[in-house]
């Protein structure tokens, strides 16, 4: 049995066998209960990750280019970089 926190009462969803990865039972909006939409809120989630991940790439590329390349940028850092 899986303890998902003090509200969960100690129960888990039928739909929720641990067949996918990140799977531990809980579900509190039911979003996996309609086997149907799953596939696409799965690859939304893959969609989602992948932009933040290039967003992160773009956060610290000038960076690292500013430092350790010698690349003359005004403001390399992200936070100040729109602002220029």
């Amino acid at each position: 049995e899986k303890w998902l926190g003090p509200l969960s009462e100690g129960s888990v969803p039928s739909y929720l066998t641990g067949k996918y990865a990140g799977d531990y039972g809980w579900d509190t909006a039911g979003l996996g209960a309609d086997p149907t939409t799953l596939p696409a809120y799965r690859e939304a989630e893959l969609i989602h990750a992948r932009w933040a991940m290039l967003g992160t790439l773009g956060c610290l590329t000038p960076e690292l280019l500013a430092k350790y390349a010698g690349t003359p940028i005004a403001e390399p850092v992200w936070f100040k970089a729109g602002a220029q």
